[in-house]
């Protein structure tokens, strides 16, 4: 059997994870789950994501990285997760996170990120 870590976690907010297991009798049960590893991880990852989102707007104000580039890192996204949720080619994605490329692009391809990123249209061609 394996044992499930239940310590606290404060990434969580005080919500419970829950996690599936077999018990004793190989009936499947409920039990919450906490980790500190996962919790150290994720604390990880999001200050990364910050630092990503800072060096990103020092991009931008140098005209070299677009709004785009700087609200993947804002909803915690890579490239290929942007490419899969506005349903693009990487390499495609790639070339809208520059400037240049950004500023002749349509409405129509700029909605299609602001919808992934539930922010209107104005915002994303607005941004500053």
């Amino acid at each position: 059997m394996i044992e499930i870590p239940h310590e606290k976690n404060e990434t969580l907010e005080g919500i419970q994870k829950v996690m599936y297991a077999q018990n004793e009798q190989g009936v499947f049960e409920r039990y919450n789950y906490g980790s500190s590893v996962e919790e150290f991880a994720t604390k990880v990852a999001v200050e990364e994501y910050e630092l990503l989102k800072h060096e990103c707007l020092e991009r931008i104000k140098r005209g070299e990285d677009s709004p785009i580039a700087f609200y993947m890192y804002e909803n915690r996204m890579d490239l290929p997760t942007l490419a899969s949720a506005v349903g693009m080619f990487q390499f495609r994605v790639k070339r809208h996170l520059k400037m240049g490329v950004f500023k002749r692009m349509s409405d129509g391809l700029l909605k299609r990120y602001a919808d992934a990123f539930s922010i209107s249209l104005s915002a994303l061609k607005e941004f500053h």
